[in-house]
């Protein structure tokens, strides 16, 4: 088995962006509201399958080909763990407005909810922001369960993002956002998102998106119960800065893998950064590697060199490696978390329920 180039998808949606994207990887044109890339994706969007399912270059789902041959793409630890899924979602996401406010289940909820051993913890790897681009993240004073209830039910922006902490967005950030979490991203970044493998999110804040949101905003749930998931209490400023890692991509050439993320990720997802100074070494596992910048090679454990270039996106199979990663090349490696790692789940609940 060898790395896949996967090919451009082009993914309509709610609101405006996608330039950024396709400068990165090309492809046809898109229209204004194109913002988002699903990479090397086996998760659906929510009622809508097969939309956001990725394809590889002969046609077929890559969620097919895992599914006929597991261990191959997956490993023995990952398939025992998790089953035959990856575990983990990539995106490229490109904010042509202010994204609307929303928060995603955790697995406890999730679990309880929505029959999925998953919930949806994401992180952001800032990869441009214009200048002044910025993230609400967290409530920044306590929000009740009645005052949020109102603040839904007005639809007033402003008043919502009043009460959330605003955090600044630079290139080479990194920014954790855990489940339950309300957060908005903001208009002109443009980040790689790794995320738990669901496409669950409840909103806050619709008005002035093609959204309906008294219909699609609560999971089907209904409000009463889907409004349980936020987070209410209010985030210290302290609790903010720790989620973002300031400069993290921006780090020189190693020939190492560089952890790009808070640790509290490691349970959810890792993601790293490649930037080889001759060799950088890859351990064996499923992952999704996106090319940023330059040109180089992946070497396989059977000795097959595999070409990379600006905007490539491959679906890396575990009897692929390990591998190697050289040239004059950035590049940011997806992974599912380590399958002997810690479980943010309940004790004795199977992290592959779906």
């Amino acid at each position: 088995m060898r790395p896949v180039h996967m090919p451009v998808e082009v993914m309509e949606h709610f609101y405006r962006g996608g330039h950024a994207i396709r400068a990165l990887r090309g492809g046809p044109q898109r229209c204004e509201r194109s913002p988002e890339e699903w990479l090397a994706s086996v998760t659906a969007r929510f009622g809508a399958e097969p939309a956001g399912l990725s394809r590889l270059p002969d046609g077929a789902f890559l969620r097919d080909a895992i599914a006929a041959d597991p261990q191959g793409w997956l490993g023995a630890d990952h398939h025992a763990r998790f089953g035959a899924r990856t575990g983990v979602l990539a995106k490229l996401l490109d904010a042509g407005e202010r994204l609307p406010v929303h928060l995603h289940p955790d697995r406890d909820f999730a679990r309880q909810h929505l029959s999925c051993g998953h919930g949806k913890t994401e992180a952001w790897i800032v990869l441009a922001a214009e200048p002044g681009a910025t993230a609400h993240l967290g409530f920044s004073v306590p929000v009740d369960r009645a005052e949020l209830t109102g603040l839904v039910q007005r639809q007033d922006p402003a008043e919502l993002l009043s009460r959330m902490h605003e955090v600044p967005l630079h290139a080479g950030d990194t920014v954790l956002v855990p489940a339950g979490l309300p957060h908005a991203l903001g208009a002109g970044a443009f980040v790689l998102e790794v995320q738990e493998p669901t496409d669950f999110s409840i909103l806050l804040d619709w008005r002035g998106f093609a959204l309906d949101g008294p219909a699609e905003g609560h999971l089907g749930l209904g409000f009463d119960l889907a409004l349980e998931a936020v987070r209410r209490d209010p985030l210290r400023r302290g609790e903010v800065e720790a989620l973002r890692l300031s400069g993290a991509a921006n780090a020189g050439a190693a020939d190492h893998l560089r952890r790009l993320l808070a640790e509290e990720a490691e349970p959810y997802f890792r993601a790293d950064l490649v930037r080889p100074a001759t060799s950088a070494a890859v351990p064996a596992g499923f992952a999704v590697l996106v090319v940023l910048h330059g040109s180089g090679e992946l070497r396989t454990r059977a000795g097959e060199h595999v070409g990379l270039a600006r905007g490539d996106v491959l679906a890396v199979p575990h009897a692929a490696g390990p591998l190697s990663v050289r040239g004059d090349v950035t590049a940011v490696l997806c992974r599912p978390p380590e399958p002997t790692g810690p479980r943010p789940a309940a004790a004795g609940t199977p992290d592959t329920k779906t």
